[in-house]
């Protein structure tokens, strides 16, 4: 507005000044003269308008996106040059309709799909959860028939892949769960394919009118994308008559049930919790199309993920550290709040700053990069646990003896 108005100030001014030069020159030059000069300012102002007009409209059309000669402009069309998101690549697959007698390959469409690397990236990251990486298969396999049926113009019900999650910490969850979204992405499932991790207080408020808008917020940025709710029984709180963990999960249904195209919801959590939680809540329950259990790791699976973190390092264990870390694992897996990978990542992290403490303690001596690289024995013996251990066991041998 502001603009607008200074355009037409200045038009005024120069309309003003205009006429003011013209009675001038009326009153004191001849009339001959003036003719002359009047004629040329209008000729001047001509040419002007008319080269001003032809300037703009070549650049409002070299501006323009170019378009197929006869191609009519989309609502909402995209800046040329930008890519199609695999929902919108999905679209236009559905108008190629084959033909009958035709005939498609699955691993032709897995190939055009690229979701191999998904399945490679959970091999390297997660040792074992057999089970867990077969329902994620039987999930893309699904979907990657859904996608053939498509080109025959074969019409299902859109699938829902509503989830939960349960196991102990430090199982995968987390991982599958990111794999799992870049999959959905990649099958054209979903929009955008990213996650967002919530957990109670990115949903529940604490006061009267404070939930809502906070789940509502946390939902529209997991539009497009995989909603991962991490212990997920904390959002409903039976005991507590104040609190507002039920209408957070009111919204979720409701989104769950009516959006389920644009948004997958994954819950996770302790399965004993979890089973609590669908008891009291069977609507969501009924919502949940998918359970994958993570079972906890065993002792030679977790040696076997302390190597592929120490590979991804440059580090490795000597025949005697890694018998010393078993000795470690072995009793570190008997004691409380054991988190499976994330106890094992945390242990490794410990012994390579004791392996770099002894390397630092004599400085004069050389050092090859083997001796950067092998984590010894020792650095993983000096760990509190192993003194811990001790009076444990000898007060276990004392019990074992026959009275006298």
């Amino acid at each position: 507005m502001y603009g607008l108005k200074l355009r037409y100030a200045k038009s005024s001014l120069l309309i003003v000044a205009s006429l003011i030069a013209i009675i001038l020159a009326f009153s004191y030059l001849p009339h001959a003269l003036l003719a002359i000069i009047g004629g040329f300012v209008v000729i001047l102002g001509l040419s002007y308008a008319l080269g001003h007009n032809t300037w703009k409209q070549t650049r409002d059309i070299g501006s323009r996106p170019s378009r197929a000669a006869g191609a009519r402009p989309q609502r909402g069309e995209r800046k040329s040059g930008g890519r199609k998101s695999r929902a919108e690549a999905r679209a236009s697959r559905r108008v190629e309709i084959l033909h009958p007698e035709e005939t498609v390959t699955l691993s032709a469409e897995r190939e055009a799909a690229e979701i191999e690397d998904v399945f490679s990236s959970l091999d390297n990251q997660l040792v074992g959860l057999v089970p867990v990486k077969k329902k994620v298969e039987e999930i893309a396999s699904l979907l990657l028939v859904d996608r053939v049926r498509h080109r025959f113009g074969l019409d299902a019900p859109r699938p829902n892949l509503h989830m939960c999650f349960t196991g102990d910490p430090g199982t995968g969850k987390t991982t599958v769960a990111l794999q799992m979204a870049d999959l959905l992405f990649r099958l054209g499932y979903l929009e955008k394919g990213h996650l967002v991790h919530a957990m109670r207080d990115d949903l529940v408020g604490e006061f009267i009118g404070h939930t809502a808008p906070k789940t509502k917020r946390t939902l529209e940025r997991a539009m497009g994308g995989v909603l991962f709710i991490d212990e997920a029984y904390y959002l409903y709180r039976a005991g507590d008559s104040k609190d507002y963990g039920q209408e957070c999960i009111d919204i979720l249904l409701q989104v769950m049930e009516n959006d389920r195209d644009k948004l997958v919801v994954i819950l996770a959590g302790y399965k004993d919790r979890m089973d609590v939680f669908f008891e009291s809540n069977p609507g969501m329950s009924s919502r949940i199309a998918h359970h994958l259990d993570f079972a906890p790791y065993k002792l030679d699976e977790l040696v076997a993920i302390g190597r592929a973190m120490l590979d991804r390092s440059a580090y490795y264990l000597s025949a005697d550290a890694e018998m010393a870390f078993r000795e470690y694992l072995t009793l570190r897996m008997g004691q409380p709040r054991f988190a499976n990978a994330r106890s094992v990542r945390n242990e490794l992290e410990r012994t390579r700053l004791r392996h770099a403490f002894r390397l630092a303690a004599e400085p004069e001596l050389s050092r090859s990069k083997d001796d950067l690289m092998r984590l010894e024995a020792a650095d993983i013996l000096a760990s509190p646990l192993f003194a811990l251990a001790e009076p444990v066991s000898a007060i276990e041998e004392s019990a074992r003896r026959p009275p006298r």
